[in-house]
């Protein structure tokens, strides 16, 4: 019987997004060349804090542990200093080499992310953290999905940029797969906006349609004499 979003729900979420968390990724450091036995790597965020990346001990040059030294403050309060030892492992790839993973120092399971929203560098699952993208609608799941395909590629989140051209050393097969992927995505989006945008016309014409409606009649209440002589003639027939 509403407009819409009139049947919408406000919901007190039980766990916190990974939005806005500190992350760390396997992924990036092995990039930067940081997964090497001795090698040092220093990460910076936005609200002053930082960490330091050691990479110690294994075999065939690569570490079996990062060493982690970060500054940690809790509700804006003071900084402090904290070092946190976070096993690694490595698993062996198709086509050679070696893929390498965190081990949560909680829960041990592998993790290519670890989240800083404690204390302690953790998996998603120890922190009890939920994807942003669980929580939205799926005309902005599409959306997300093509703006992430954008970052990956190193372009512009924005939908009305073109689209990033293939960076070095990306095969074209993976390239094209992602851009396929991406159209997709893009498509289906603008799709369900352009539905959303019909219905809330429809909706709109009726909201005027009812506004048009003429009053109903007003209907004077029958005296108590009225109704007296009503039953009357009935009784009477």
């Amino acid at each position: 019987m509403g407009g819409p979003g009139s049947g919408n729900r406000t919901y007190r979420w039980a766990n916190p997004s990974t939005d806005g968390q500190r992350q760390l990724d396997v992924r990036r450091l092995a990039r930067d060349g940081a997964l090497v036995a001795g090698a040092r790597a220093l990460i910076g965020w936005g609200d002053g804090g930082w960490i330091n990346v050691i990479a110690a001990g294994g075999n065939d040059g690569r570490p079996a542990a990062l060493t982690l030294d970060y500054r940690y403050r809790r509700d804006g309060g003071a900084w402090e200093d904290v070092r946190q030892s976070i096993p690694l492992d490595w698993t062996p790839c198709t086509y050679g080499g070696a893929r390498p993973w965190f081990r949560c120092p909680t829960c041990g399971r592998r993790a290519a992310v670890l989240w800083g929203a404690g204390r302690f560098f953790l998996c998603r699952g120890c922190h009890g953290l939920a994807y942003q993208s669980t929580r939205e609608g799926r005309r902005d799941r599409r959306r997300i999905r093509a703006q992430a395909i954008r970052r990956r590629l190193g372009g512009s989140p924005s939908l009305q940029e073109p689209f990033p051209s293939k960076p070095p050393r990306l095969h074209w097969r993976t390239y094209m797969r992602l851009y396929l992927a991406h159209e997709a995505a893009e498509f289906a989006y603008h799709v369900e906006t352009m539905q959303g945008i019909e219905r809330l016309g429809r909706w709109l014409q009726r909201i005027e349609r009812r506004r048009r409606r003429p009053p109903l009649r007003e209907i004077t209440p029958a005296q108590p004499g009225d109704l007296a002589d009503t039953l009357d003639r009935l009784l009477d027939a």
